[in-house]
């Protein structure tokens, strides 16, 4: 089978998905308005002198001769009101959209005007979809009220390596706890107040550590605020890893923190778990789908003041009985939903009836 796969080429989760495919036998070409130019497997689609918005609303000509070239079995649109839109835009049948976010519209900040705009993007979209991946029930909701129909909806994450994401097997007891945040480094992921927190568990617990994967446009702001507030020398900046780097890296944490308040189902979230990594995460649909507060995890509230949020780490830090408990009950979970193989195998075998059924 041929895969388009219509989505940013720098993204983590976009790269995870393309390579799942790819191990299970499919062809995955990547299509992206924001790749700086073409190379193997991955097409440049946008004209870089435009912001990628109007490349989304005009791009669809140029999508449509690289669908003509390469004659994909199905188009996949990744996130519905950007790609799914353009998607969507050429006519192209069997059409598969990935809804990211619970919210679909999510802005960071509240802007009625531009959430109006984009539910209009995703009503076009989702009106010419064949199939709407949810990664999880809280996506729901939402898409229906942008007008779904609930049975042209599947509902299921597209997994994790399980052979690669797995508690390591001679993991050091640390007496040092280590806090991990492997997000990307945007404003909505709020990483600016886990180091203002994480510097006041330094002052209960001095020799903790806290690891940042990932990049973005934070970056040398993020820097900046650590050596402001005295505690470079404790915080690491990865930038972006290899899969088997981020694996890694998780199975030698201790505690993995994310505050972002919004999102669909978090996948790494899931790399964490699947490493033995205890999460403290936001109270939202998404989390309260995968955590049990106070079982294999914690649920803070969006709203969790700084010294909320370091109390929280430091007596996180403390309670080993219950970090090793979860991590037994995170393991039974994620291998029960959450394998790439199983989920995106029936994925594929979804796929091809909607190919056979678009040329009936």
């Amino acid at each position: 089978m041929k895969i388009l796969l219509c989505a940013d080429d720098k993204s983590a989760n976009t790269l995870a998905w393309a390579n799942n495919f790819r191990k299970l036998g499919a062809e995955v070409i990547i299509a992206s308005v924001r790749a700086e130019k073409s190379t193997d497997g991955i097409v440049a689609l946008g004209n870089p002198s435009l912001p990628a918005r109007l490349n989304f609303i005009f791009g669809a000509g140029k999508l449509r001769e690289l669908i003509s070239r390469e004659k994909p079995d199905v188009l996949i649109g990744y996130r519905v009101t950007s790609y799914g839109y353009l998607c969507a835009s050429t006519g192209f049948h069997p059409l598969v959209l990935a809804a990211q976010n619970e919210q679909i519209t999510y802005l960071p900040k509240p802007n009625l005007i531009r959430r109006k705009i984009l539910e209009y993007f995703a009503g076009k979209a989702i009106a010419k979809a064949d199939l709407i991946h949810a990664w999880g029930d809280n996506m729901l909701p939402r898409l229906k009220e942008l007008g779904a129909d609930e049975k042209n909806i599947l509902v299921m994450h597209r997994g994790i390596d399980l052979g690669l994401f797995k508690p390591s097997e001679s993991k050091p007891v640390n007496s040092s706890p280590v806090f991990i945040s492997s997000r990307a480094l945007f404003p909505e992921y709020r990483i600016n107040r886990m180091l203002e927190a994480f510097g006041q568990v330094l002052k209960k617990i001095p020799s903790a550590i806290l690891k940042v994967i990932g990049e973005g446009p934070e970056r040398i702001g993020l820097m900046l605020l650590a050596q402001s507030l005295d505690i470079s020398e404790k915080v690491e900046f990865s930038g972006r890893l290899s899969p088997k780097d981020v694996a890694g890296t998780l199975q030698n944490s201790d505690i993995y923190v994310s505050i972002i308040e919004s999102e669909g189902v978090s996948s790494s979230l899931l790399e964490a778990c699947a490493c033995g990594v205890y999460p403290i995460v936001t109270d939202m649909p998404a989390s309260r789908a995968l955590i049990e507060n106070g079982g294999n995890g914690t649920l803070i509230k969006p709203e969790i003041s700084i010294p909320e949020l370091a109390e929280t780490m430091i007596k996180t830090a403390g309670n080993i009985e219950m970090r090793e408990n979860a991590i037994k009950m995170n393991h039974e979970m994620i291998k029960d939903k959450f394998d790439f193989r199983k989920n995106t195998g029936k994925f594929l075998d979804v796929y091809k009836e909607l190919v056979i059924k678009s040329k009936s």
